[in-house]
């Protein structure tokens, strides 16, 4: 290594060390919002509360049961990016001065100032799916290292498992892992490409399995747990009653022909493309929707698809479009600052309510960015598809692993036109960190010949 590269290495570390010394300075024990605060009650006494994933309140009781509150998730959650960005530089042979350049300008964005230290299960998501992309193209730098290649394709399994069960959709990132890893270990030969993609997509869904079974937090006797996609049917039947009022709806016609003239009456005032939230603001929507059999409500909403699948495909586009685009973006939850939950849950927790002494100083200098392209997911699918792009036209095995990143997030947010319900902007959190990491992985060694294979 040439003086210039040591001085751009230690460059590099300086920045990430005091990048995110600063983030953690801002924001620890971390910003905990409402979804958070239910979800570490549950991971502290074991039983679930919410509808949220029971991976996400068992990983918040885990570290509270070392340190008390949720510094230590945080921690431990902004550590996960830190280590991911230091990894970085390994994956090429020289460090250009460009990469601690646009290293130090991430830094400014919002997306990592501030939601790094944002205790939500997306943060956690992105964080993860970083991580196992970044172990994977570690992988392929060390493959002839047999014992490291096997360390590091594990931790990516692990980090992939965690992932799919803290976020409902998460886990169809692993399709696009596994094609990357086929990739890089067919070296030229497919039947062996089809062995190692079959294994990882075996593994991390086993490791899921077994890390399912063994989660402490458990349902309750009387829970209803297909809540999820009957809340789902619940909102795109309101929204084809919010459209067409009189559309035929014959199972539930059926079961209560009194409630249904209910929905029909209040659903094109009560319905909205933002989020779900406005069912349950409707008083008397909200006690009729629920008196139907949830067979009943479940299957008329898959005749409705089949009988009307471009309506359907309409409707579900709006949808998306609130949670892609975020054309109001003050609809949609831009940010979260200081704690807030149930009071009594936050004072079972030792939680204090309400924001700290620099929180209106953080949303104040996030807000300045509110109306930029740089707080847009859009912004950042399209910078995550140049990402791919670029790394497709020099493919080393290192870049596969990363454009495998930016396939499966741009997978991910894709999901969201079916099962979107709210137009949240932490819920495609993940495009924007991985579209960042893309771009500092392309900063480091921005030329784009191919790498020469060692003689």
């Amino acid at each position: 290594m040439d003086g210039r590269a040591g001085r751009a290495w230690t460059t590099w570390r300086w920045i990430l060390i005091a990048g995110f010394a600063i983030v953690a300075s801002l924001n620890l024990p971390g910003q905990v919002g409402f979804d958070s605060t239910t979800a570490l009650w549950e991971g502290r006494h074991h039983v679930r509360m919410s509808w949220g994933p029971p991976m996400y309140s068992a990983i918040l009781g885990a570290f509270d049961a070392i340190v008390p509150g949720t510094g230590l998730f945080a921690a431990a959650s902004l550590m996960t990016t830190a280590l991911a960005w230091a990894a970085l530089p390994l994956l090429r042979r020289r460090l250009a001065w460009s990469g601690p350049v646009v290293l130090a300008l991430v830094f400014a964005l919002p997306q990592v100032l501030i939601y790094q230290g944002i205790v939500w299960r997306d943060v956690l998501f992105a964080d993860l799916t970083v991580a196992a992309f970044v172990a994977l193209a570690l992988a392929a730098r060390v493959w002839p290292r047999p014992g490291l290649r096997w360390s590091l394709l594990v931790l990516a399994a692990f980090a992939l498992a965690f992932g799919a069960l803290v976020r409902q959709n998460g886990g169809v990132v692993i399709g696009p892992w596994a094609l990357a890893l086929a990739w890089i270990a067919a070296q030229g030969r497919w039947r062996r490409g089809l062995a190692w993609m079959a294994g990882g997509l075996a593994g991390p869904l086993v490791l899921a399995l077994a890390l399912a079974a063994a989660n402490p937090v458990h349902e309750a006797p009387d829970r209803n747990r297909s809540i999820g996609l009957r809340l789902l049917a619940h909102y795109d039947l309101m929204a084809a009653l919010a459209e067409n009022p009189a559309r035929p709806l014959p199972r539930m016609a059926a079961d209560r022909p009194d409630a249904l003239e209910v929905l029909r009456r209040e659903a094109p005032a009560t319905y909205s493309p933002t989020r779900i939230d406005t069912l349950d603001w409707n008083k008397r929507l909200q006690v009729k929707i629920w008196r139907f059999k949830a067979p009943v409500m479940t299957a008329e909403w898959r005749d409705m698809i089949a009988s009307d699948p471009v309506g359907y495909a309409r409707r579900r586009l709006e949808v998306f479009r609130w949670v892609f685009l975020t054309p109001r973006l003050d609809l949609c939850v831009p940010l979260h600052l200081g704690v807030s939950g149930l009071p009594h849950v936050q004072k079972e927790l030792g939680l204090v309510d309400g924001q700290r002494l620099q929180d209106p100083r953080l949303y104040s200098y996030t807000a300045r960015w509110f109306q930029t392209p740089f707080y847009s997911h859009a912004t950042y699918a399209l910078l995550a598809a140049a990402v791919a792009a670029l790394l497709m036209i020099r493919r080393d095995p290192e870049d596969i692993a990363v454009a495998g990143l930016m396939v499966a997030v741009l997978g991910f947010t894709a999901t969201f036109f079916f099962v979107s319900i709210a137009c949240d902007y932490r819920y495609l959190y993940a495009v924007d960190l991985a579209a960042i990491t893309g771009v500092l992985y392309l900063a480091v060694d921005p030329l784009l010949r191919r790498r020469k294979p060692a003689s």
